[in-house]
């Protein structure tokens, strides 16, 4: 079965553009277009990886975030933004983000960090259950 990727991203382009370069990947991806959607969705679709666009217009991609991990939400949830700059960065990581995709991306970069934190979150949830058991 494929892993499901939720795309959270306003521009329909670039939207479309991530979600042709996980499918021919072989991931299932539900793309939305605002922070609302993605809200609304995350809890019927259950993603094992979110990708979030910090710039969303109305409920911002690093709220999202927040709200997401408030849930409980603990699979990793990738933020997609242009500005690499270490306060953008040290919100992200603070507020429980995973990590960040700098657009633009080439679509081997995306595919890296895509798979680097699924695997990642499989190994976690594997320490989990050889701790519990």
């Amino acid at each position: 079965m494929p892993q499901r990727i939720l795309v959270v991203e306003d521009d329909r382009f670039m939207r479309d553009a991530v979600d042709l370069i996980l499918t021919q990947s072989g991931y299932h991806v539900t793309g939305v277009g605002s922070g609302e959607e993605a809200l609304d969705v995350v809890s019927r679709i259950m993603p094992e990886l979110v990708l979030l666009d910090i710039g969303l217009p109305g409920v911002r991609g690093l709220k999202v975030l927040s709200t997401l991990r408030q849930r409980g939400l603990v699979v990793p949830i990738l933020m997609m933004t242009a500005d690499a700059s270490p306060t953008t960065v040290c919100d992200v990581m603070e507020m429980g983000g995973s990590g960040y995709v700098l657009k633009p991306f080439e679509p081997r970069e995306l595919l890296d960090r895509v798979r680097s934190a699924l695997t990642s979150t499989g190994i976690r949830r594997d320490l989990r259950s050889v701790r519990q058991g």
